[in-house]
């Protein structure tokens, strides 16, 4: 039953965090209270909320070519006929809209009156309530509510009815949808009845429909509530291939991200102008695409983010840290509260940040950081002492035998050693690899070949002994290093260290095509660990970091002179050698390392219980741990005059962080000051070095395709290792 009683929905139910939501609905009517806020408890589910049509001029839209997008299990001539048909009706409307016919236009009128009237009946007692489900369903049974459901319906079921024959005359495109909405043509037959069908099936919301009163206004005055967290790429697995289609689709633009980012895009589609929305959402809605195609993308069309908890832990059993975003629909004037303290604005990324725009990818970084190898298959990976028995029964199993490092390894391992081996057939052809190394190809074939013939690529169905992604271009970039830098994708400490390059290296592992101790220092420092924090996505509480986001845009301090670079050298292998030592003291990796080192109140008893070693040794260790803590100031401020930013003062010292999980967010590491105004300058130092590579033609696209297209790939004969020279 129909039930809006007022202009806001409050949509928490019974969650542990709805008290939050209470209070930014609360300190929202006290910056805005020109009229007091009411609620609306209205449970919507996932396809009802983002699956229709916000607006009544949305109907002009027309049939969006997308509609008839292949897709897996569609006939491909089918779907490949639509499209063309479609493109060419959208291509021949001289206007390139459709109007609402005037007599939809009254319908829509009048059904606004009708439940404005519905909204007045009194509801006090079961018989009332009878009386209103009765009224309201006379109302959403009548001729003006079906036409109007019916042409919306039509235009968004084309996304989601299968392009097979058998369908295919059910399918309406541009022309004929035209031909629905300004009345020329009866709603009438099998291909409209097929596009009531599916919305019944899938749940079609039309809010413009359901709240036709409400929208005359202009939309909701506020919404509460806490959408559903469903990550970009389960997406087609729990609702088909058809629906991150359709919401790629209508919510443009936006590449892959969690359900709640098109839950925030939607919702501000229908507050009212001067509305709010307020939210629960995942800590990663202002991180990377999620940040993009949503918060960014809200406030270049007018909106204001004025309450922000960026992370905060979940009260409950699920390890997620979430966030609270409150929204307003235009130009906010008054107070914005982020993390419970005044500011003077919030960004996209949940920080107050005065700097402007986004970085962009530097040319002059390309092509030096790379994502590991994907194996993809448990039986590539073998114990030490499977190795050992291999290369016992045939020494030319050394040839595919190598040490595989991942980032378990890097941040466990003392000395960052691999814990296991793995098996690499390169891209050698199936019979060479039966013929040359058959005890190691027997382990394959039998314990990989089962799983990936399931795989739903056919390269790694077909192509089952080699590696599912083998990074070429990473082990020939740093095929003539001897050492390079690498850290773990994901992580807390965003450590670098140096690897012997004569192993496999994990998915899970970035590489740096980098070899000198002054290049380990520049990411080693404060600096870029604020940067890489800043502009990364998160996993869990963990920062993720990718090489286009993160690497690619960092700006390196340019012009570097020989004095300069060998002060940073010095002071880079200083620090990364007398860590390696506390570390293989300690018998501890890179993560409990700096767990210690981020420990405000640390004890010689701290490093005694986290180490397990005796206590003089501890003891030793503890003094160590704050000489690295002196290293590292050295390594920052070094660092910093590099850039000839020696004006800023980096106020080394323990700081409670604002975008770690708030159970662990103490660092040692420069100011909040310093951090913001070492950022702003970063970002403009990105800014200007990628204007002078666009001016110098380095951006070019179509240089560049030529570019890639005129490069020829190494031939790998059998026998020779593409690895390592």
């Amino acid at each position: 039953m129909r039930d809006a009683i007022g202009h806001c929905i409050y949509g928490v139910d019974k969650n542990p965090l709805a008290v939050e939501l209470c209070k930014v609905a609360l300190w929202l009517e006290a910056h805005d209270p020109g009229k007091p806020l009411s609620f609306l408890d209205h449970h919507i589910k996932c396809g009802d909320a983002i699956v229709g049509l916000a607006h009544k001029e949305e109907l002009e839209n027309g049939i969006a070519d997308e509609a008839f997008k292949t897709l897996a299990g569609d006939d491909k001539e089918v779907a490949k006929t639509l499209r063309n048909r479609n493109k060419r009706e959208r291509k021949d409307e001289a206007s390139g809209q459709t109007t609402v016919a005037d007599f939809q236009e009254k319908a829509i009128a009048e059904l606004a009156g009708q439940c404005r009237e519905l909204n007045q009946l009194d509801q006090s007692t079961p018989d009332d309530v009878e009386l209103v489900k009765s009224v309201y369903q006379d109302l959403v049974s009548g001729r003006d509510w079906w036409q109007l459901k019916t042409l919306a319906d039509i235009q968004v079921a084309q996304f989601f009815i299968p392009k097979t024959e058998e369908n295919q005359g059910l399918c309406i495109t541009h022309r004929e949808y035209r031909d629905y909405l300004s009345g020329r043509k009866p709603l009438q037959g099998r291909d409209s009845a097929k596009a009531l069908a599916v919305s019944q099936e899938k749940r079609f919301f039309h809010w413009f429909l359901e709240f036709p009163e409400i929208f005359e206004q202009g939309g909701f005055d506020c919404i509460l509530g806490n959408p559903p967290f469903l990550g970009g790429q389960k997406l087609s697995g729990t609702f088909g291939a058809a629906f991150p289609n359709y919401i790629k689709t209508v919510y443009s633009p936006i590449k892959s991200v969690d359900l709640v980012t098109y839950f925030f895009r939607r919702i501000f589609s229908i507050i009212r102008p001067g509305g709010f929305q307020a939210l629960l959402s995942t800590n990663t809605i202002s991180q990377g695409n999620a940040r993009e195609g949503g918060l960014a993308v809200i406030l270049k069309n007018g909106g204001s983010i004025n309450f922000a908890i960026p992370s905060m832990r979940w009260p409950g059993q699920a390890a997620v840290e979430v966030a609270v975003i409150a929204i307003y629909k235009g130009k906010w004037n008054k107070a914005y509260l982020l993390q419970n303290k005044t500011v003077q604005q919030i960004t996209s990324y949940l920080d107050d940040s005065l700097a402007a725009g986004d970085p962009h990818p530097l040319q002059q970084n390309a092509d030096k950081s790379f994502q590991g190898t994907i194996v993809l298959g448990k039986g590539f990976i073998l114990t030490p002492d499977e190795a050992d028995r291999l290369l016992e029964i045939n020494p030319r199993n050394r040839e595919v035998l190598f040490p595989y490092l991942n980032g378990q390894d890097l941040n466990t391992q003392p000395d960052q050693s691999p814990r296991r081996w793995v098996i690499n057939f390169f891209d050698w052809s199936e019979e060479y690899c039966r013929d040359n190394y058959p005890e190691c190809f027997e382990i394959v074939e039998r314990t990989v070949r089962p799983q990936r013939k399931k795989n739903k690529r056919k390269v790694r169905r077909e192509k089952w002994w080699l590696y599912a992604e083998r990074a070429v271009k990473l082990y020939d970039t740093v095929e003539p290093f001897e050492k390079i830098l690498v850290t773990a994708q994901v992580s807390k400490t965003v450590a670098f260290a140096f690897v012997e390059n004569n192993q496999v290296f994990d998915a899970k592992l970035i590489v740096f095509a980098l070899s000198g101790y002054h290049e380990f220092v520049l990411l080693q420092s404060s600096l870029h660990y604020n940067w890489a924090w800043k502009y990364c996505t998160t996993m869990k509480a963990d920062l993720s970091y990718t090489p286009v986001t993160i690497f690619q845009t960092f700006p390196f301090p340019q012009n570097l002179n020989q004095e300069t670079e060998a002060n940073l050298a010095n002071i880079g292998e200083q620090y990364h050698e007398f860590r390696r030592g506390l570390m293989c003291c300690l018998k501890l990796g890179l993560t409990k390392t700096y767990n210690l080192f981020h420990s405000k109140n640390l004890t010689p008893a701290m490093v005694e219980k986290t180490s397990k070693q005796d206590q003089s040794t501890a003891a030793q260790a503890y003094k160590d741990i704050l000489h690295l803590r002196t290293l590292h100031k050295e390594m920052d401020n070094a660092v910093l005059a590099a850039y000839g930013w020696i004006d800023i003062d980096l106020a080394h010292a323990f700081y409670d962080m604002d975008y770690l999980p708030e159970n662990d967010r103490t660092r040692y590491t420069i100011s909040p000051a310093a951090r913001k105004e070492i950022l702003k300058r970063l970002l403009q130092l990105n800014h200007d070095l990628y204007a002078e590579e666009v001016a110098a033609g380095l951006h070019d696209k179509k240089k560049t395709s030529r570019k890639k297209t005129a490069a020829k790939k190494k031939k790998v004969h059998p026998g020779q290792k593409r690895l390592f020279s």
